[in-house]
């Protein structure tokens, strides 16, 4: 891993992080289902601009529109929908966690399906992620504005966000064995035009008619759709393609980080000690996950 995939890698948690900040704004509004249809169909119309600009990219579209399909499916239209689900009745803590555990689920599908084998010191980096994203959300785990959430009906709603985790980590396994003969932007621009095509009447439906929709909600959507989506999915590819899938998607692990300091100082939400030390630990963890060399990253 050189020191652009790392750059990149945290460059793309900070653009994701922000989606938390988005959907903070947008959903109330707009409604968790119409605002992640919103989200997949306007990322759709960014890549079309990318996709009449050049001539390569619809090649690559076109000899592998099947193959894209599946990944526009897996990647954006069915794990959205699925949180959006989710988000109805399960705090954010609780979906943050389940997110957390897509590097692990791409690791096992990537050593299983692809044969793509782990070292032990990457198997032991995901583990320690993933306590210290525990930790790092262990006062509202399990709690929504101070009431204990029931687990019996919480049940269907995490299989849901579990389901979406299986998506994104299939996703991306296929993207980096598949496609790795065409562009990132390609790949994005091909998968999230398919997938904008399958939101785009649920989005129709869906959305809040006759309600005012303010111009922050309206920007908070176009932001999510546009940076946090079809941008943030261009970086995502190119570092599955230099990386490999699962070290890509331990960036789930380091999300929730960049998250509650967005929280803390744009929302006024509160930072305590048990944050900053599971953003220790997860930060240790993606480190033996991502099998980092000091020396090699100074030297690259």
């Amino acid at each position: 891993m050189t020191r652009r995939d790392l750059i990149t890698f945290f460059t793309l948690s900070f653009m994701w992080s922000l989606s938390f900040i988005f959907y903070r704004i947008g959903v109330p509004e707009f409604g968790s289902l119409a605002f992640a249809s919103l989200r997949v169909v306007l990322s759709g119309l960014t890549m079309l601009v990318f996709v009449l600009l050049n001539a390569k990219n619809r090649q690559g579209i076109r000899e592998n529109y099947k193959v894209l399909a599946v990944v526009g499916l897996l990647s954006a239209a069915i794990p959205f929908v699925l949180f959006a689900f989710s988000a109805q009745t399960i705090n954010a803590g609780v979906l943050a966690v389940l997110n957390a555990s897509v590097p692990m689920m791409s690791g096992f599908i990537a050593s299983t399906f692809f044969k793509d084998k782990l070292s032990k010191k990457q198997i032991i980096g995901l583990i320690i992620g993933i306590v210290g994203v525990f930790i790092l959300m262990s006062e509202s785990l399990f709690t929504e504005q101070g009431q204990a959430v029931s687990l019996s009906s919480s049940l269907l709603p995490m299989g849901y966000g579990l389901l979406a985790c299986v998506g994104y980590a299939t996703g991306a396994n296929v993207t980096k064995n598949y496609l790795s003969e065409i562009s990132p932007i390609a790949i994005t621009a091909g998968s999230l035009i398919i997938a904008s095509l399958i939101m785009l009447p649920i989005a129709i439906y869906a959305f809040p008619y006759g309600q005012s929709i303010s111009v922050t909600a309206w920007s908070s959507v176009i932001c999510v759709g546009v940076f946090s989506t079809a941008i943030a999915l261009i970086f995502m590819n190119q570092l599955i393609k230099n990386i490999g899938a699962m070290r890509a998607t331990s960036i789930t692990l380091v999300i929730p980080i960049f998250a509650i300091f967005f929280g803390y100082v744009l929302l006024d939400e509160a930072l305590d000690i048990g944050a900053i030390i599971g953003s220790v630990v997860i930060l240790f963890g993606t480190y033996l996950s991502l099998n980092l060399s000091l020396k090699n990253l100074a030297r690259s």
